[in-house]
């Protein structure tokens, strides 16, 4: 379905645009050390073929893309393929979809991470830079820049379009929270489950991306960051 608005900003010829886009978080990954993983290229769970299936069903469903673009890890690659098969879509892989680096916590349990970097990261969970890696605020400067790109493609082409990006926590967080104006205060209540399918409404304001959205599969329940947290 496309979508026809008013301003915040004009494309060629007086239009505006605004891009449908849908997210897909990967199923569950291979962790059974229950390390901190981002950037780690850990495969998906045995569990993956009964995890895939629904959220797949909803895409096929109420999503009419043109494109699928996926993080190149392959925990999101072979979801990626599934749904490519299911909609008839080749899948393009982009280092933009990426998840966070975390630096010197991949691959270290949270409980042995050093308590002073907790406590930095617990004061600013958006702000704080992993050792050797990325803040969130890291992940919100490459994946606006990749959603910008895709609305100046739609703005030149004079075409509206449905795009999916099978992805990770992280860019969806990135998305809720810098286009969509979740603020910082709540990220820690987020939950963001595996396999979860969100709906994402973006235009261009004053040349940056703005949106808002809405959850169309509820995916793998699990904990939010708050109760992680508690645990620590």
């Amino acid at each position: 379905m496309f979508f026809l608005i008013l301003p915040p900003t004009s494309a060629p010829n007086g239009i505006f645009f605004q891009m449908i886009l849908w997210t897909l978080r990967h199923t569950k990954p291979y962790n059974p050390k229950d390390v901190c993983y981002g950037r780690s290229d850990f495969d998906v769970a045995p569990s993956f073929t009964e995890e895939y299936p629904p959220a797949v069903q909803v895409l096929r469903e109420n999503c009419r893309a043109q494109r699928i673009y996926s993080s190149p890890l392959q925990r999101c690659r072979k979801l990626a393929e599934k749904v490519a098969e299911a909609i008839k879509l080749p899948v393009q892989y982009t280092d933009a979809l990426y998840e966070l680096n975390f630096g010197t916590w991949e691959n270290v349990r949270l409980d042995a991470v050093p308590k002073e970097e907790m406590r930095a990261w617990k004061a600013d969970l958006r702000g704080y830079r992993f050792p050797e890696g990325e803040s969130f605020h890291d992940i919100d400067v490459r994946v606006n820049q990749f959603i910008r790109q895709l609305l100046d493609e739609e703005n030149s082409s004079g075409t509206e379009s449905e795009i999916l990006f099978v992805t990770h926590a992280g860019v969806i967080a990135s998305i809720e929270h810098s286009i969509c104006g979740v603020p910082d205060s709540d990220f820690i209540e987020g939950a963001f489950p595996y396999a979860m399918v969100t709906r994402f409404k973006i235009h261009l304001e004053n040349g940056n991306p703005r949106g808002t959205f809405r959850t169309l599969y509820g995916g793998i329940t699990q904990n939010s960051l708050a109760e992680i947290i508690q645990k620590l």
